[in-house]
């Protein structure tokens, strides 16, 4: 049993480890989905250029296939460097850096908007590495699912705030409603909100690097090529070893799947609703803003009923959502059933998310949690770059952002399908201590 000052020390480290949610939902929100994907494609892009969703989905390989190459060498640094908040704090100076400088990037600067966002992206996402391996250390297995949801869910929290901070700087549609040209007006307060958002990230981080305890590492490395020599052997240990984790690993496979298919959803989401339903300006802020207050409960809840059916059968749950969302998405004729499809997907980007970060810790061997964590990291990037790739190519080829959204069933069915297959009183068995 924990001492009292124990439980006290862990209490303020969970709302440490939830601050960086809080933070960094603000890059989440209002860069990867409301803003700044909005601004590529209508902006920098013209609204009426298809070219603009294939490159945002390119830009998001890129930043895929940086992660795929750094995952195990990150996985490596947080295990042996006993350093994880120092590598977490230079992921969040990179992030803010190139996530202020998209304040510079103007109409038609395709090449300087693309490299900005893929740079700050790879800070984003690696950081989750270093911020991920921290979960096994705060929680066990009756507290991982609130945890991880709660963390969630007060990112959702932190999502709705940052967005009105924003509100002033892109209500105002990027094109003028009655001549379709683009409203330099419009354009001065995007960049401006980019700004925002780098502070935003910057100051709610603070708590996180006060609070959340470090635990030192008796098995420090000598440098950067001696961790990158260890990270990639040790996956390539774990490549050849899977059949050891065989339950780890179909886990990780669905992964590869269901992420896939959320990420898309995140990235195009104000995209498609600006473009194929004509949701702009406030209406845009509007619907994303009453989505994370929708999301917020159903991610908390969902990290409720978690612990308490499981987190595999919770996992399944969200992911039929997920599919009944991409239909939904794929066939609505009106703004209404658009709603009905962002309020499920709304419930499905926390829930989901969260748990199957839960799972992932309740699957990883002990002692190696912050490399299957890059693993698990390095299998969303493949998967992203697929769903990526046809999401980009099926609306660019045919003009149809609604068919490229049918086409990301396939990635929800195929990921449920593989997490029904896993066998937990086995995966139990691979992952206990010295198994």
């Amino acid at each position: 049993m924990n001492a009292p000052g124990t439980k006290r020390l862990l209490r303020k480290e969970v709302l440490g480890w939830c601050a960086f949610d809080f933070a960094n939902s603000s890059y989440t929100t209002l860069i990867t989905t409301v803003a700044f994907s909005v601004y590529f494609t209508n902006a920098v892009f013209a609204k009426s250029d298809p070219r603009g969703d294939l490159y945002w989905g390119l830009a998001g390989i890129a930043v895929n296939v940086a992660l795929i190459l750094t995952s195990p060498v990150m996985g490596a640094l947080a295990d042996y460097s006993g350093r994880k908040k120092r590598f977490l704090a230079a992921t969040v100076l990179q992030t803010v850096v190139a996530t202020a400088l998209l304040a510079t990037v103007g109409p038609g600067d395709v090449f300087w908007a693309f490299v900005l966002y893929v740079v700050a992206s790879i800070g984003f996402e690696g950081g989750y590495v270093f911020y991920n391996a921290f979960l096994p250390e705060i929680s066990d297995d009756s507290t991982a699912g609130k945890i991880s949801a709660l963390a969630w869910g007060t990112g959702f929290l932190g999502g709705l705030i940052s967005l009105l901070a924003c509100l002033w700087f892109i209500a105002r549609p990027l094109t003028d409603p009655s001549t379709g040209a683009l409203d330099l007006t419009a354009v001065a307060r995007f960049r401006g909100a980019f700004l925002v958002v780098a502070a935003f990230f910057a100051l709610f981080s603070i708590p996180t690097f006060l609070w959340l305890r470090e635990r030192p590492s008796d098995r420090a490395l000598s440098g950067i090529g001696e961790y990158a020599s260890v990270g990639f052997r040790r996956v390539g240990e774990t490549l050849r070893h899977l059949r050891d984790y065989r339950e780890t690993a179909k886990y990780i496979l669905a992964y590869v799947f269901f992420f896939g298919g959320v990420n898309v959803v995140i990235r195009f989401s104000a995209i498609f609703a600006s473009k194929s339903f004509g949701i702009e300006g406030i209406w845009l802020l509007v619907l994303f803003m009453s989505t994370n207050l929708i999301a917020f409960p159903g991610t908390v809840t969902a990290g409720w009923i978690a612990d308490r059916i499981g987190a595999r059968r919770a996992l399944a749950l969200t992911l039929v959502l997920w599919t009944g969302v991409a239909l939904i998405g794929a066939f609505a004729k009106g703004i209404p059933m658009f709603c009905l499809m962002a309020a499920g997907a709304a419930i499905g980007m926390g829930s989901t998310q969260s748990i199957a970060r839960a799972y992932m810790a309740r699957l990883s061997p002990r002692e190696r949690e912050s490399e299957f964590f890059g693993f698990y990291v390095l299998a969303g990037q493949v998967g992203s770059i697929v769903a990526f790739l046809v999401f980009g190519l099926v609306s660019s080829g045919s003009g149809s952002q609604r068919l490229a959204v049918l086409w990301t069933v396939p990635f929800f069915v195929i990921g449920l399908l593989l997490v029904l297959w896993i066998d937990e009183a086995r995966a139990r068995r691979d992952t206990a201590p010295g198994a």
